[in-house]
């Protein structure tokens, strides 16, 4: 028996639930049976009926479709539960805007906190000078995609940042016309500052957890991937010694710790109950949002082709060492320099007890469309920025953009597609990227204005990829990631228009969440 093997051994509760249909791929099954918390029938409610122990509770919802529990593939799920409580800058039209949410902000343990702000739209940049008037004491807000940081000028002088202050490889101090830093701090930049930032003490990050993982369950997510420091396993680890803990975890330590997880003995696959060692995480280059994805070819009208965020020799020394020691590699990869990088990295290593990965993968040049498949190296993707994307895509990469998102084509060539948010870049809610996915458009838009309609993809196909794909991707399959006899009972009852059967994403957006089970126990019931 196997590590992953035991983490299913613990008994939980049972059930019957009944809906409308059990999917993916079940075919005439409309409920689900378990015992102890471990499926064990799958089929007509008649029938299940009839084998369900005495006094087993039923849980009848009529026209819900049942589903494997959601698995976020992709989430920085303790930042994206501590940021919860901070100024939200998501959907400021305007830096007047964000500087009046800023302005209403209350401090943590000295610092004004925030993050989502997205600048493309807006007419004046983010500078220090906008912040100064509204803070006095120092801030610090996170862009919507992570890749910057917003500051002022308390923010900069507690960093010990000034006009003598040289930009960190992989990053960029952003300055006004005079030298001066402008409070803009591009990928590594954005470290010089929040370092100094005060860490949340532990009750703090133990409760954000809690509260996030109750949050996770009423959107039908009962597992995720999770790209954190050590301190946020630390704290996992901590709820599940009290027995707090009702999310499959599979854990991606960053790289820079390798020397400390070497110590450790720290092998992907191992772990406890609840929680599975994943790869090391490796950023290569940065994202679309900031333009410092990297690009084969410069950005459309500009000299610019992003910037790589680590050299080839760093990158191989790194996802080498860790393969040495039966770590996989995480590897995050936006433009197509960075995906070929990926690739070219990737491909030669060993197959370890769990896949290596590229993290988003989001355009690709067609060359390097059937390698990952080729390679079983899963492509880790996030439907939902796609909604944000398109616009950036289409101005900044022009025809180049035809090789984003591309669902379709790249199952077709074999490749394991495993879904998430990317949270708190996007919302934890997987309901906009299964719209996405499917539709491909934009919200409140006719569902002729597609972009790039061909690579658009079945519900079913969504629903494995948030799944399946996800649980392949940990190790858990075939004991998560599908409703059969012998998995766990993780599972979601959804309340949702069928019309969703025949390819109307935009029902999913309308869908609610009646029932979520973890390990056979009820954790959301409406």
């Amino acid at each position: 028996m196997n590590d992953v093997e035991k983490i299913f051994q613990q008994r939980g509760h049972s059930g019957l639930l009944v809906g409308l249909r059990v999917l993916p791929g079940v075919p005439g099954a409309n409920a689900v049976l378990w015992i102890d918390g471990i499926i064990q029938a799958v089929g007509p409610a008649s029938a299940l009926a009839r084998s369900a122990p005495p006094g087993c509770p039923v849980f009848e919802y009529p026209g819900a479709l049942i589903t494997p529990g959601f698995i976020d593939s992709h989430t920085h799920f303790a930042q994206w539960a501590l940021k919860r409580g901070q100024v939200d800058l998501s959907g400021a039209a305007t830096r007047n805007e964000a500087v009046r949410r800023v302005a209403a902000g209350s401090p943590e343990q000295g610092w004004v906190l925030g993050q989502g702000w997205d600048a493309n739209g807006w007419s004046d940049p983010p500078t220090r000078g906008a912040l100064d008037p509204v803070q006095p004491g120092p801030v610090f807000l996170d862009s919507l995609d992570v890749h910057a940081g917003w500051v002022n000028s308390a923010a900069l002088a507690a960093a010990g940042v000034s006009r003598g202050t040289p930009d960190p490889p992989g990053g960029r101090v952003v300055r006004d016309a005079s030298g001066e830093p402008s409070g803009l701090l591009l990928e590594h930049a954005v470290e010089l500052v929040r370092r100094v930032v005060p860490e949340p003490p532990a009750a703090r990050l133990r409760e954000a957890l809690l509260e996030g993982q109750r949050e996770a369950h009423r959107l039908g997510v009962t597992g995720i991937h999770d790209v954190e420091d050590l301190r946020t396993l630390q704290a996992f680890r901590a709820l599940e010694a009290e027995d707090r803990l009702r999310l499959r975890v599979l854990f991606h330590p960053p790289a820079g710790e390798l020397p400390r997880l070497a110590r450790e003995g720290f092998r992907c696959g191992a772990g406890s109950e609840w929680i599975t060692h994943g790869g090391v995480k490796l950023f290569l280059d940065g994202s679309l949002g900031s333009r410092t994805a990297w690009m084969l070819q410069p950005y459309e009208g500009s000299r610019d082709c992003g910037m790589p965020l680590a050299s080839r020799e760093e990158a191989a020394a790194a996802v080498g060492m860790a393969a040495a020691l039966g770590i996989s590699a995480t590897v995050h990869a936006i433009g197509d320099a960075a995906v070929r990088r990926a690739l070219d990295l990737l491909e030669p290593l060993p197959r370890l007890r769990l896949p290596h990965r590229i993290e988003h993968f989001q355009c690709v040049d067609p060359a390097d469309v059937p390698r990952a498949g080729r390679a079983g190296i899963i492509l880790s993707m996030q439907p939902a920025h796609l909604l944000v994307d398109v616009p950036l895509a289409d101005r900044h990469w022009g025809k180049r953009g035809r090789g984003a998102y591309q669902f379709r084509t790249l199952a077709a060539h074999g490749a394991v597609l495993a879904f998430g948010s990317d949270a708190p870049v996007a919302p934890l809610d997987p309901r906009a990227g299964v719209f996405a996915a499917m539709d491909r458009r934009a919200l409140g838009s006719g569902r002729d204005s597609a972009w790039y309609a061909d690579e658009r993809i079945s519900f079913d196909a969504v629903v494995r990829g948030y799944t399946e794909a996800p649980a392949r991707a940990a190790g858990w399959a075939p004991r998560l990631g599908a409703l059969v006899p012998g998995a766990a009972a993780d599972l979601v009852a959804w309340g949702v228009d069928p019309g969703v059967h025949a390819g109307a994403g935009q029902a999913f957006l309308e869908a609610r969440v009646q029932l979520t089970v973890v390990d056979g126990e009820i954790m959301v019931q409406t």
